[in-house]
Order: C-alpha cells, then structure tokens, then sequence
C-alpha cells in the first residue's frame, strides 16, 4: 500500500504543471535575471583597482623619501595600489578635471592632496572610496614621516629597531581561517533564490493535506471511506513529494552552477544536502498550512505564497542588506525564518566550512520539519462529518 500510494503521488506531482512551475521554472528564469543584472557589478563597484594619481614635485624639495614609497607601492604590490603619473600642476589639475586620475600628490616642504570638489565626490560612490584611500594613505605617510626623525633625534642609537618598525605592518587582531569560499557578496541573492525555491515546494505539501480532507476534495473524500491506514498514505505521499521536489531544487542548482557559472563556494554534495534539508521543511510547511481549519484551496495557497515571499524579503531576497536590519531590530525573527536558515548555511559552507554553525542551521530546519508534520497530522486525524 505504501509503494502504490508512493508511486500514485510522484505522477500526480509530475501532472501539476503550476506547482513544478514555481519550483522547477520560476527559479530558473530569476536566477538569470539575476546573473545578467549583477554580472560583473562586484568588479567595477567592490573589488579593489589600482588607483590612479598624479604627483608634483616642487623645486628644492626632498623628494627621495617619498619616491621611494610610491615606488613600493606601484612596483612591489600585486595588484598595484597606486598608478603613478609625474607631471607639472597645470597638466595634473588638467588630468583631474578629465576624471584621468583621482588626485593630485604635491610635494614641497611637505605632501598635500588636491582631489575633486566633494559635491562631485558625493555623487560617484567609487570616486569618494578612491579619494578616501588616497588620503588615509597620505595621513599615514605624513605620521610616520614626522614620528621617525623626532625618536631618531632623541635615540640616534636605535636607528636600526626604529626603521625596521617603520617598515613593518603591525596587526592588532587576531587571525581566523576562512575556507576558500566565494567572497563576492552578490552570491547572497542566489542563496536566497534557492531558499525561495525550497519555500515553494509548500505547495506540495499543502496538496498532500488538502488531499486527505474530505470537505476539501472529492479524492479526500474517497480516502475518508477507505479501509487503508491514513499515516500510511500521508507518510508516502509526503516522501514522494520531498523527492520530486527536491529533484527540482538540484536541476536548479546545478543549472545555476554548470550554466550561470554561480560559484556558491562548496562542494555540490554540501548544496544539496542543505537543499533537501532546506525542501523537507518547506513541505512540512505546506502541509501544516494545508491542515489548517475549514479555508479552502486557494486561500491556504494565498496564504502561502504571502508567508514564503515575505520570508524570502525578510531574508535579502530583494534588498541584501534586509537580514541585517532584521537583526538589529528583532533577532528572534531571524531564528525562526527558515529562508534564514537555509541562506546562511549556505553562506556558512562558503565561508568556513561545514561547522557548529552550519549543523545547527540544519537541526533547526529538520526540527521545525518534525513540529510541523506533526501539528499537521494531529489536525487531519480521525475527522468525522456530517454530511458531505
């Protein structure tokens, strides 16, 4: 009975053209939209670029010390942090009206910086970051250059100790290992679509519940009068669906790895481990929701589709920054959302690696899979009518 139930429900599943829609098509066709929308935006806004800068030096001026930094910093670092031009100042302030470089070094008794008008600044977020660079650069420059002859002047012996120090890059904090993940930050979006993806496989669960009800369907009434055990057949049409649903979840993965070329940063085996997780609990969710009192289909659907999207926004879906705001105003939210849950322990497996974190992402999901089946079932057990 098991296995005829099992089998009836994956073709019933494969028939739902609108339920394998959402879970199958829907997020394939956001996906790209979202791959040709974001398609190298972390290279021209958030990846580092050597900036470029001109230099003018006065008559008279000291000159080699300073030289020698900006050659460090143009020669010996990959990738360069500063392309350097030499040039009058009438042709630098040319070359920083034209956008050709991001300012001007001036070098006299002492280095000054001259960089656009910060209105213009304030309307090119790059530029401002570039500017923002160039001086933290010129404050530390200018520090040190005053800090070493003045301790040299007082301790000429520790010369040696006092110039290595200069030299070296001191670090106050503490190392940590990160894994060897995908720091692009958009990767987020793809996260949250695949926990949209695992929300929407509800609607099966939903079916499952709503099947088994007779003042809901006439196949629930069918099953009302028939001898065989209900958790038996709920128990096989829920693995059925879990499975066709989390066949779904896996073409889209590996269509976003293989054919968008996503890189989520971890192996596939760990994608869909967490993807099944991620489906168990999104049918589990349906099927509660399905359950529930005397609405009918299409407002269980409703309420759905309301409670999945607000979910998947909750969690970064359309604004990336919306999980953190969550967090700040209320944590517990964020606990208990699992397009959170699903999300960060991608974004978990990206970054560190399966740990602590990433198991308890998944105990919460399979835990919040068992409170649902079993609320759900403690609804549709045993129900009598009247009349139907």
């Amino acid at each position: 009975m098991f296995f005829h139930e099992f089998i009836y429900e994956i073709k019933r599943v494969l028939r739902q053209k609108e339920e394998l829609f959402w879970v199958l098509l829907f997020p394939m066709i956001l996906g790209t939209m979202f791959h040709f929308a974001f398609d190298n935006l972390n290279n021209t806004t958030e990846n580092f670029h050597t900036i470029p800068a001109a230099v003018c030096y006065e008559e008279g001026a000291n000159q080699q010390a300073f030289r020698q930094v900006l050659h460090t910093l143009c020669e010996e670092s990959d990738p360069p942090f500063l392309q350097i031009t030499e040039t009058d100042w009438d042709s630098a302030v040319q070359l920083l009206q034209n956008h050709t470089v991001r300012g001007i070094f001036r070098v006299g008794e002492e280095v000054s910086l001259t960089c656009t008008p910060s209105d213009e600044a304030n309307t090119n977020q790059t530029l401002a970051m570039e500017q923002s660079i160039l001086e933290a650069f010129l404050r530390e420059y200018a520090a040190s250059s005053r800090a070493v002859p003045a301790i040299l002047t007082q301790a000429p012996s520790a010369s040696d100790d006092v110039l290595g120090l200069a030299a070296s890059n001191i670090s106050y904090g503490s190392s940590l290992t990160l894994g060897a993940g995908n720091m692009d930050s958009i990767v987020q979006y793809f996260y949250n679509l695949i926990a949209m993806a695992c929300l929407f496989t509800s609607f099966a669960g939903s079916y499952v519940a709503i099947r088994n009800q007779a003042n809901l369907s006439d196949v629930g009434a069918r099953k009302c009068v028939s001898p065989s055990g209900k958790a038996v057949s709920i128990a096989a049409q829920l693995l059925s669906g879990i499975l066709i649903q989390f066949a779904c979840i896996m073409v889209n993965i590996l269509y976003l790895v293989y054919v968008l070329r996503v890189d989520f940063g971890t192996s596939l085996p760990l994608l869909f481990f967490t993807a099944l997780a991620g489906c168990i609990a999104g049918v589990t969710f349906g099927f509660f929701i399905g359950s529930i009192g005397l609405l009918n289909e299409a407002a269980k659907m409703g309420i759905l589709i309301c409670v999945s999207l607000l979910c998947c926004f909750l969690s970064g879906l359309m604004v990336g920054n919306m999980r953190l705001l969550v967090e700040q105003l209320c944590p517990l939210f964020n606990d208990i959302n699992p397009a959170v849950r699903i999300s960060d322990s991608f974004l978990t497996l990206n970054i560190y690696g399966p740990n602590s974190r990433y198991f308890g992402n998944l105990c919460s999901l399979l835990l919040t899979a068992a409170l649902f089946t079993a609320a759900g079932c403690l609804m549709i057990r045993r129900k009598t009518y009247a009349r139907l």
